[in-house]
C-alpha cells in the first residue's frame, strides 16, 4: 500500500507516482479497479472517494486531478477527505475531519512549508481569488458562503448554520485542483 501526500501533490502536482499526461492505465494499476467512473462523452472521470482523476476518452490521458468536495457542510465530511483502500491511502495533511479551512489557514500552511504561491483573480475579471502554487500549478479555490453542520461526537447531525463571510481571508476552501488542457 503506498501513502499519498496532499503536501506532496501540492508542492510537485504528482498525485503519488500520477501527474498530468499519465493514463487511465496506469491510475487502474496504481489505484485498483475499484472507482465510480462519470462518463461525460469526450471526457471520464475516475473517483475513488472524492478524489477525481479527468482523462480525455480518446486517448485516456489525465488532465486534471481534484478534491472539491472539501467544505465541512454535511455530516459525511469525513469520507470526502479520507480514502483508503487496500493499493493506497490519503495523508491529508492540513485538512481535519468536520472542519472548514479558511483562504488564511491555506496561505499559513504554504507558507510554513515554504511552498512559493500566487493570489490571482479566479478567472479574468473576478474579484474573487483563488491561490496557485508557483511550481506546481495546483490551485485552491474558495467560497464566501456556506453551511455550517454541527455534529456530536459520534459524528451525528447537531446543528445546521448558514454562513456568509464578507473578507477574502475568511472564504473557506472548496477544491484543490490541478488541470491542463
Amino acid at each position: 500500500m503506498i501513502t499519498i501526500q496532499l503536501k506532496d501533490f501540492i508542492k510537485t502536482g504528482n498525485f503519488g507516482p500520477l501527474t498530468i499526461g499519465s493514463s487511465k492505465g496506469e491510475i487502474l494499476q496504481v489505484f485498483g479497479g475499484t472507482y465510480d467512473l462519470a462518463d461525460c462523452g469526450e471526457t471520464q472521470i475516475i473517483k475513488y472517494g472524492w478524489y477525481e482523476f479527468f482523462y480525455w476518452t480518446d486517448n485516456e490521458k489525465i488532465f486534471g486531478i481534484q478534491n472539491d468536495h472539501l467544505l465541512a457542510d454535511c455530516v459525511n465530511h469525513s469520507e470526502m477527505i479520507n480514502f483508503k483502500n487496500r493499493f493506497f491511502t490519503i495523508d491529508k495533511w492540513f485538512l481535519k475531519e468536520n472542519k472548514s479551512i479558511t483562504f488564511r489557514e491555506v496561505i499559513e500552511c504554504l507558507e510554513q512549508e515554504n511552498i512559493p504561491y500566487n493570489i490571482v483573480p479566479a478567472y479574468d475579471g473576478c474579484d474573487e481569488n483563488i491561490i496557485k502554487c508557483v511550481n506546481s500549478n495546483v490551485t485552491f479555490d474558495f467560497v464566501n458562503e456556506h453551511t455550517f453542520t454541527e455534529v456530536t461526537a459520534k459524528g451525528r447531525f447537531k446543528n445546521r448554520k448558514e454562513i456568509r463571510v464578507a473578507h477574502q481571508l475568511d472564504y473557506v476552501l472548496n477544491g484543490i485542483r490541478l488541470f491542463k488542457y
